[in-house]
Protein backbone atom coordinates (compact mmCIF):
# COMPACT_ATOMS: atom_id res chain seq x y z
CA UNK A 1 0.00 0.00 0.00
CA UNK A 2 3.05 2.41 0.71
CA UNK A 3 4.65 1.49 -2.37
CA UNK A 4 1.70 2.15 -4.40
CA UNK A 5 0.76 5.80 -2.79
CA UNK A 6 4.99 6.55 -3.53
CA UNK A 7 4.45 6.17 -6.86
CA UNK A 8 1.33 7.48 -7.30
CA UNK A 9 2.81 10.79 -5.89
CA UNK A 10 5.98 10.69 -8.16
CA UNK A 11 3.42 10.48 -11.19
CA UNK A 12 1.43 13.73 -9.37
CA UNK A 13 4.82 15.75 -8.90
CA UNK A 14 5.54 14.92 -12.88
CA UNK A 15 2.69 15.97 -14.24
CA UNK A 16 2.72 18.67 -11.55
CA UNK A 17 6.05 19.83 -13.02
CA UNK A 18 4.60 19.38 -16.66
CA UNK A 19 2.03 21.79 -15.78
CA UNK A 20 4.05 24.45 -14.60
CA UNK A 21 6.45 24.56 -17.14
CA UNK A 22 4.14 24.11 -20.60
CA UNK A 23 7.03 25.66 -22.85
CA UNK A 24 9.59 23.25 -21.49
CA UNK A 25 10.46 20.47 -23.67
CA UNK A 26 9.38 16.91 -23.53
CA UNK A 27 11.69 13.68 -24.11
CA UNK A 28 10.15 10.10 -24.21
CA UNK A 29 12.07 6.99 -25.24
CA UNK A 30 12.98 3.58 -24.62
CA UNK A 31 16.09 2.98 -22.32
CA UNK A 32 18.42 -1.16 -22.76
CA UNK A 33 20.13 -1.48 -19.89
CA UNK A 34 23.06 -4.03 -18.88
CA UNK A 35 22.27 -4.08 -14.86
CA UNK A 36 24.46 -6.13 -12.28
CA UNK A 37 23.13 -6.78 -9.07
CA UNK A 38 25.32 -7.56 -5.85
CA UNK A 39 23.84 -8.69 -3.12
CA UNK A 40 24.77 -9.63 0.39
CA UNK A 41 22.27 -11.62 2.66
CA UNK A 42 21.35 -14.01 5.54
CA UNK A 43 18.89 -16.73 6.02
CA UNK A 44 17.66 -17.37 9.84
CA UNK A 45 16.25 -20.69 10.06
CA UNK A 46 12.79 -21.28 11.46
CA UNK A 47 13.70 -23.97 14.69
CA UNK A 48 17.56 -24.43 14.75
CA UNK A 49 17.69 -20.16 14.72
CA UNK A 50 21.25 -21.21 12.44
CA UNK A 51 22.17 -18.50 10.31
CA UNK A 52 23.68 -19.02 6.74
CA UNK A 53 25.29 -15.96 5.15
CA UNK A 54 25.75 -15.96 1.74
CA UNK A 55 26.72 -12.98 -1.53
CA UNK A 56 24.88 -13.14 -4.66
CA UNK A 57 25.62 -11.54 -8.22
CA UNK A 58 23.50 -11.72 -11.22
CA UNK A 59 23.30 -10.05 -14.42
CA UNK A 60 20.30 -9.06 -16.55
CA UNK A 61 19.15 -7.06 -19.51
CA UNK A 62 16.03 -5.11 -19.44
CA UNK A 63 14.23 -2.74 -21.41
CA UNK A 64 12.53 0.58 -19.88
CA UNK A 65 10.51 3.53 -20.96
CA UNK A 66 11.19 6.88 -20.12
CA UNK A 67 9.20 10.07 -19.73
CA UNK A 68 10.98 13.63 -18.99
CA UNK A 69 10.60 16.82 -19.14
CA UNK A 70 13.49 19.32 -19.17
CA UNK A 71 13.85 23.44 -19.24
CA UNK A 72 15.78 25.62 -21.71
CA UNK A 73 18.18 25.78 -18.82
CA UNK A 74 18.87 21.71 -19.02
CA UNK A 75 17.07 21.43 -15.50
CA UNK A 76 14.09 19.12 -14.94
CA UNK A 77 12.75 15.77 -14.11
CA UNK A 78 11.56 12.68 -15.75
CA UNK A 79 10.08 9.04 -14.71
CA UNK A 80 11.77 5.50 -15.73
CA UNK A 81 9.61 2.20 -15.96
CA UNK A 82 10.79 -1.38 -15.61
CA UNK A 83 7.98 -3.92 -15.98
CA UNK A 84 10.59 -6.60 -14.08
CA UNK A 85 14.04 -7.34 -13.42
CA UNK A 86 15.60 -10.54 -11.76
CA UNK A 87 17.91 -9.70 -9.40
CA UNK A 88 18.84 -13.68 -8.27
CA UNK A 89 18.31 -17.65 -8.35
CA UNK A 90 19.62 -20.19 -7.10
CA UNK A 91 19.80 -23.69 -5.56
CA UNK A 92 20.74 -24.72 -1.83
CA UNK A 93 21.75 -28.07 -0.86
CA UNK A 94 20.10 -30.07 1.98
CA UNK A 95 22.43 -29.72 4.30
CA UNK A 96 20.43 -29.21 7.89
CA UNK A 97 17.83 -31.37 9.82
CA UNK A 98 14.70 -28.91 8.68
CA UNK A 99 15.14 -29.95 4.65
CA UNK A 100 14.34 -32.77 3.07
CA UNK A 101 15.63 -31.77 -0.07
CA UNK A 102 16.95 -28.83 -2.05
CA UNK A 103 15.60 -25.38 -1.41
CA UNK A 104 15.14 -23.38 -4.94
CA UNK A 105 14.61 -19.56 -4.67
CA UNK A 106 14.45 -16.74 -6.73
CA UNK A 107 13.96 -12.77 -6.23
CA UNK A 108 12.77 -9.68 -8.94
CA UNK A 109 11.75 -6.38 -8.89
CA UNK A 110 8.59 -5.83 -10.29
CA UNK A 111 6.78 -2.33 -11.37
CA UNK A 112 10.10 -0.64 -10.98
CA UNK A 113 9.94 3.18 -11.21
CA UNK A 114 12.24 5.84 -10.49
CA UNK A 115 12.12 9.69 -10.24
CA UNK A 116 14.82 11.36 -11.14
CA UNK A 117 16.10 15.09 -11.80
CA UNK A 118 18.41 15.77 -13.94
CA UNK A 119 20.97 18.40 -15.18
CA UNK A 120 22.26 18.61 -18.39
CA UNK A 121 24.86 21.11 -20.32
CA UNK A 122 25.68 22.26 -23.69
CA UNK A 123 27.82 19.43 -24.50
CA UNK A 124 25.46 17.04 -23.41
CA UNK A 125 26.95 15.28 -20.44
CA UNK A 126 24.05 15.22 -17.85
CA UNK A 127 24.05 14.06 -14.30
CA UNK A 128 20.78 12.33 -12.39
CA UNK A 129 19.65 11.52 -8.85
CA UNK A 130 16.30 9.99 -7.94
CA UNK A 131 14.24 7.66 -5.64
CA UNK A 132 13.89 3.83 -7.07
CA UNK A 133 11.01 2.21 -5.82
CA UNK A 134 10.00 -1.39 -6.90
CA UNK A 135 7.77 -4.60 -5.35
CA UNK A 136 10.59 -7.39 -4.30
CA UNK A 137 8.56 -10.27 -5.76
CA UNK A 138 9.86 -13.72 -4.48
CA UNK A 139 9.32 -17.39 -6.00
CA UNK A 140 10.56 -20.59 -4.07
CA UNK A 141 10.16 -23.98 -3.48
CA UNK A 142 11.48 -25.09 -0.68
CA UNK A 143 12.11 -28.49 1.03
CA UNK A 144 10.47 -27.34 4.87
CA UNK A 145 7.33 -26.54 2.68
CA UNK A 146 7.44 -22.81 4.07
CA UNK A 147 7.07 -19.85 1.54
CA UNK A 148 7.96 -16.41 1.56
CA UNK A 149 5.50 -13.16 0.55
CA UNK A 150 6.50 -10.26 -0.89
CA UNK A 151 7.24 -6.74 -0.26
CA UNK A 152 9.01 -3.33 -1.80
CA UNK A 153 11.72 -1.33 -1.46
CA UNK A 154 13.24 2.10 -2.51
CA UNK A 155 16.85 3.08 -3.19
CA UNK A 156 18.49 6.03 -4.44
CA UNK A 157 19.90 6.68 -7.89
CA UNK A 158 22.97 8.26 -9.21
CA UNK A 159 24.13 8.43 -12.72
CA UNK A 160 26.53 10.29 -15.35
CA UNK A 161 26.35 10.23 -18.91
CA UNK A 162 26.19 11.97 -22.49
CA UNK A 163 23.49 12.75 -24.42
CA UNK A 164 23.30 13.23 -28.68
CA UNK A 165 20.87 15.25 -30.61
CA UNK A 166 20.07 13.84 -34.57
CA UNK A 167 17.37 16.62 -34.84
CA UNK A 168 14.06 15.86 -32.76
CA UNK A 169 15.82 12.60 -31.90
CA UNK A 170 18.70 11.78 -29.74
CA UNK A 171 20.51 8.90 -28.21
CA UNK A 172 22.96 8.35 -25.30
CA UNK A 173 24.58 6.31 -22.57
CA UNK A 174 24.58 6.71 -19.08
CA UNK A 175 26.28 4.74 -16.22
CA UNK A 176 24.43 4.46 -12.87
CA UNK A 177 24.15 3.38 -9.02
CA UNK A 178 21.51 2.76 -6.87
CA UNK A 179 21.94 0.92 -3.63
CA UNK A 180 19.02 -0.11 -2.37
CA UNK A 181 17.24 -0.17 1.48
CA UNK A 182 17.87 -3.44 3.13
CA UNK A 183 14.67 -6.14 2.69
CA UNK A 184 13.58 -8.48 5.35
CA UNK A 185 10.73 -11.44 4.57
CA UNK A 186 9.60 -13.90 7.24
CA UNK A 187 8.32 -16.98 6.15
CA UNK A 188 4.92 -18.53 6.67
CA UNK A 189 7.19 -20.79 8.97
CA UNK A 190 9.09 -18.35 10.45
CA UNK A 191 12.39 -18.53 8.91
CA UNK A 192 13.69 -15.06 8.28
CA UNK A 193 15.98 -13.54 5.12
CA UNK A 194 17.75 -10.53 4.89
CA UNK A 195 19.19 -8.86 2.22
CA UNK A 196 20.68 -5.59 0.91
CA UNK A 197 21.43 -4.96 -2.76
CA UNK A 198 23.31 -2.82 -4.74
CA UNK A 199 23.14 -2.39 -8.65
CA UNK A 200 25.44 -1.13 -11.35
CA UNK A 201 23.54 -0.48 -14.54
CA UNK A 202 25.16 0.34 -18.27
CA UNK A 203 21.96 2.10 -20.01
CA UNK A 204 21.64 3.09 -23.76
CA UNK A 205 18.77 4.79 -24.75
CA UNK A 206 17.12 6.58 -27.70
CA UNK A 207 14.53 8.75 -27.58
CA UNK A 208 12.27 11.80 -29.33
CA UNK A 209 12.02 15.23 -27.97
CA UNK A 210 8.93 17.84 -28.37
Amino acid sequence: YFMKNMKTIAFALCLSFVTSVALAEKRVGLNIAYHMFEGTGSETLRQSSAVTNYDESDEVVAPSIFFEVVTDAGVGIGVDYIPVAEIGSGTGDDDDAETSGANKASAELASHVTVYALAQADNGVYFKFGMAMADVDTTETLATGDTYGNTDTTGIMVAVGRSVDKGTHFIRGDLSYTDYVDVSITSTGGSVVKADVDSTNITFSVGKAF
